[in-house]
């Protein structure tokens, strides 16, 4: 048997998968989903673990999360007022891609 005679049946499986959807089409099938909306509808408990973890990925120091306000109005880019167990506060801004972007201050 020719190797182009054997291939030739497996190029009929091939061809059809890749035929069919775009790129595009492909991505929206997969629906990686908006983050920040998955953690806006989080519990009160899931919440406060969340931005505890943005809050160490920021290289800040905080020993577990006590109390999350929400403050942001945009629901694709929520925001919260999280205070740590020591008494700071961090504004955590959760974009759609599941990015955190973490702003503190000290406190007085």
């Amino acid at each position: 048997m020719k190797p182009s005679l054997f291939l030739a049946p497996l190029l009929l499986l091939v061809v059809p998968a890749c035929q069919g959807t775009t790129v595009t089409e492909e991505a929206e099938q997969i629906n990686v989903g908006n983050y920040a909306k998955e953690v806006l509808a989080l519990p009160q408990g899931d919440l406060r673990i969340v931005l505890f973890r943005a809050i160490q990925d920021a290289g800040l120091p905080c020993q577990g999360v006590t109390s999350a306000e929400l403050i942001g109005t945009d629901p694709n880019r929520p925001q919260w007022r999280a205070q740590c167990t020591d008494g700071n506060y961090h504004l955590v801004t959760v974009d759609p891609n599941g990015t955190a972007l973490v702003v503190s201050r000290k406190t007085p």
